[in-house]
This record gives C-alpha cells, structure tokens and sequence, in this order.
C-alpha cells in the first residue's frame, strides 16, 4: 500500500461517516417531525448535538486533512477546480454545521426539553434542519466534483 492509498483510505472512510451519519441524521430528522412529539424532537436535537461533536467533528477534520495529503501525495495541485472547491466548501459546511447549526439545535432540543412546544422553537427546529439539508447538498455537490475531477 502506498501512501496515496493510504490518505485515500482514511479520505473516503471519514468521508463515509460523515456525509452518512449526515443523511441517517436526516431521516431521523423527518421521522421526528412527523411523530409531532415534543420528547423526541428535545431528544432528537441533544442528540444530533452530540453526534455532531463526537462523530462529524471528528470525520470532517480527518476528510480535511486526509484531502490535504492527497493533493502533496498525488499529482494534484492546489489549484485544480476540484481541489479548491473541496478544501474551501468542506471547510464551510464543517463551520456552519459545527459552529452554527449544532449549537442551536442542541439548544432547542434542550428548551424543547424544559419548556414544552411551541410554534417558535418548532419553526426555528424547522429552519436549523433546512439549513443542515442545504449543507449535506453541498457535500453531495463536492464529492461529485473529487469523483469527476471537475475542472482538470
């Protein structure tokens, strides 16, 4: 095994991980609303919180990194359309999920936990879960681009 194999490996693995746990976290997501109860929308936001921390922080930093020692291992350079297309939209989605998102879903889900319902956290539940949909299009619009090599 080379060490192009090797980056790639830890590459497509973490990418896995991330952009599946993403889209189970959808599906989960859509299952909780329509249930309309609010014990598993309160659980459903603690939850993805942690998952966003302890899973998705995690795999996108080793996606980002593993994509770095793909372009210095192989014979990409830094300013393939693909590549810096990757490296700046994956850095994106990892600060708005990780920064924006997670924090406020985590937040509702606990105020959804200690205050009840109602149609103001439902609606921003609603936006937060729009936002994270807008994220995993992103990420399926980047790893189109590392398949395709779009751009070279």
């Amino acid at each position: 095994m080379t060490g192009y194999e090797l980056w790639l490996f830890l590459h497509l693995s973490a990418t896995v991980v991330w952009i599946g746990g993403a889209l189970l976290g959808q599906v989960f997501g859509v299952l909780t609303q329509r249930a309309q109860n609010p014990v598993e929308s309160a659980g459903y936001g603690r939850n993805m919180a942690w998952v966003a921390r302890w899973v998705f922080l995690p795999s996108s930093a080793v996606v980002i990194l593993t994509g770095m020692g793909l372009t210095e291992d192989g014979d990409w350079g830094w300013g393939q359309p693909f590549v810096l297309v990757g490296l700046v939209a994956g850095i994106g989605i990892a600060i708005i999920g990780l920064g924006y998102v997670t924090p406020r879903l985590g937040k509702a889900g606990r105020r959804m936990a200690t205050d009840g319902p109602s149609s103001e956290l439902a609606a921003e539940m609603n936006r937060l879960v729009w936002i994270a949909r807008g994220l995993l299009l992103v990420a399926f619009v980047i790893i189109f681009m590392m398949v395709t090599k779009l751009g070279t």
